[in-house]
């Protein structure tokens, strides 16, 4: 009887036997109103009540086989199938709107707006994953898709969203074209396109509008934005901040150092502008964190981190943001306990944050905790599946707890996904060097030497790449050359200490005495 209670409630038939119910009382309200004043016959009453307890259960059939939609009146589904959970996503038997945003394609000229295009998808989808009843696929499932020609079929198949968007920017000077559509996979029709011909000035108007057509068509509510959360006016300081994020998304030394620049001059243009001062934070905190920057420039790099996290705060004190750049600044300062305080607030503000998932694993993995960031990387991996640094990173987690089962699982599944992302990344330094020690401990020797030796080739200088082929050669037991990466690279034990890719190194003279000048 439950079921078929929730079944009525899906069909939404007892919210129409409501609505009939209070219709006739009024329609029988009127009527003996209006008859008398009409001199018309006593029997007329009767017939209109009768034809009113005829039509209900005529109104309750309808309501359960028809559904009235932004497309007409079409017929209800049936009650969706429950999948088995290794089909990869459990359905629930309420119907709910799914949509991937992918990246919008840059029509630019000289197609030097990629960034623009990418901040302005990547504000699509942070609005609509605000909406309530909707689910959103996730950056990283959505960017998989970028520079591909895939068809609308596969694409909803592999990320399970019911609808696409897509759409493309012409930006030339300050005049921008804007094009986007929504597609409903199942019948390959657009439910809402449009173009746009504006000036640079508009875009944050642009923004709010493709994004309430698309929450109309779907039926879906958009929350409000927060006026609370200060963001900036100037287009010139957002396309700056979008700049940064392109930067710092690219990982290595260099394009951080860029980022940071980006940031700086956004605060320069719009003082006030929260996320950029944010940005700036986790710019110099991943200066400390990722690249062990030693002595006087790694106290200056927290330094700096500390000043822009502090002035985010006074900014934007209640932005997910802003407590993911404090919790960072407090990890590189080695405050962890601090640290995880903040990344749990950016969790609670943003439950679908993948930094901050990821952030907060990487803190309580370098304070030995690996249960907690265990925990932690399989949440960032369920917010965003694929990220293959959050399951390569898992992986060694699985082996310092001593689950082979779960260690090999996710090392498939992390190098599956750098080999997906190799095919339109062949050389991303990070990638190659984070999949090399992967594959090395599967056991796949040649490929991981491969990937070694073209992650060296092309950034040979990077800390971060460096760090994780000497893992890879740790894994190899090739002992020496681990040794001459690790000298090269490492300025603080906090990760050593804990990482298990090191750990045929630990009983070394060499790397015993190593860790020892660093104490």
């Amino acid at each position: 009887m439950r079921a078929f209670f929730d079944e009525l409630r899906r069909r939404k038939v007892l919210k129409v036997g409501i609505a009939y119910l209070v219709g006739a009382w009024l329609v029988l309200q009127l009527a003996d109103v209006i008859f008398p004043a009409m001199h018309l016959p006593d029997w007329s009453m009767s017939l209109v009540l009768g034809v009113l307890v005829v039509g209900l259960p005529l109104a309750l059939v309808l309501s359960w086989v028809f559904d009235i939609t932004p497309r007409g009146i079409e017929k209800t589904e049936g009650k969706p199938a429950v999948k088995s959970p290794t089909s990869g996503v459990i359905e629930t038997t309420e119907k709910m709107p799914s949509v991937a945003v992918l990246p919008f394609v840059d029509m630019s000229p000289d197609h030097d707006n990629e960034y623009f295009a990418d901040g302005l998808t990547e504000e699509l989808l942070g609005v609509l994953s605000r909406a309530g009843g909707m689910r959103v696929a996730s950056r990283t499932s959505s960017f998989a898709f970028k520079g591909k020609n895939a068809d609308i079929k596969t694409v909803s198949e592999t990320l399970n969203v019911a609808h696409i968007v897509e759409g493309s920017v012409r930006k030339s000077g300050n005049l921008l074209r804007i094009t986007g559509q929504l597609i409903e996979a199942a019948t390959d029709s657009h439910l809402w396109s449009s173009t746009y011909d504006r000036e640079l000035d508009d875009i944050f108007a642009i923004q709010d509008e493709i994004a309430s057509q698309i929450a109309s068509a779907l039926q879906v509510q958009l929350a409000p934005r927060h006026p609370e959360h200060p963001t900036t006016e100037d287009v010139r300081a957002y396309d700056l901040y979008l700049r940064g994020n392109s930067f710092y998304r690219s990982l290595g030394i260099k394009n951080t150092r860029r980022a940071m620049h980006m940031y700086e001059e956004a605060i320069e243009i719009d003082p006030a502008y929260g996320l950029a001062w944010a940005g700036l934070a986790m710019s110099n905190a991943t200066l400390a964190l990722l690249f062990m920057v030693e002595g006087e420039d790694r106290t200056a790099a927290v330094e700096a981190a500390q000043a822009a996290a502090r002035r985010a705060s006074e900014l934007d004190p209640e932005c997910a943001i802003t407590h993911l750049a404090r919790g960072m600044t407090l990890n590189a300062d080695c405050r962890p306990e601090e640290a995880e305080v903040e990344f749990a607030s950016a969790i609670e503000y943003d439950p679908q944050l993948h930094e901050a998932h990821y952030q907060y694993a990487r803190a309580a993995y370098m304070q030995g905790r690996m249960k907690k960031a265990a925990a932690l990387f399989e949440k960032a991996v369920e917010v965003d599946p694929d990220d293959y640094g959050s399951s390569l990173l898992l992986s060694s987690v699985y082996r310092s707890l001593g689950q082979p089962g779960k260690q090999q699982a996710t090392i498939m599944r992390g190098t599956a996904l750098v080999e997906k992302h190799l095919e339109k990344h062949p050389n991303d330094a990070r990638a190659l060097a984070l999949g090399a020690a992967a594959m090395q401990a599967n056991g796949n020797i040649e490929k991981a030497e491969l990937w070694a030796e073209r992650a060296l080739a092309v950034d040979p200088d990077n800390e971060s790449t460096l760090y994780n082929i000497a893992c890879t050669y740790s894994l190899a037991g090739k002992f020496d050359k681990a040794m001459d990466l690790i000298e090269r690279c490492i300025h603080s034990t906090s990760w050593i200490k804990r990482d298990s890719d090191l750990d045929p190194l630990r009983e070394l003279p060499r790397f015993k005495a190593f860790v020892k000048s660093l104490e």
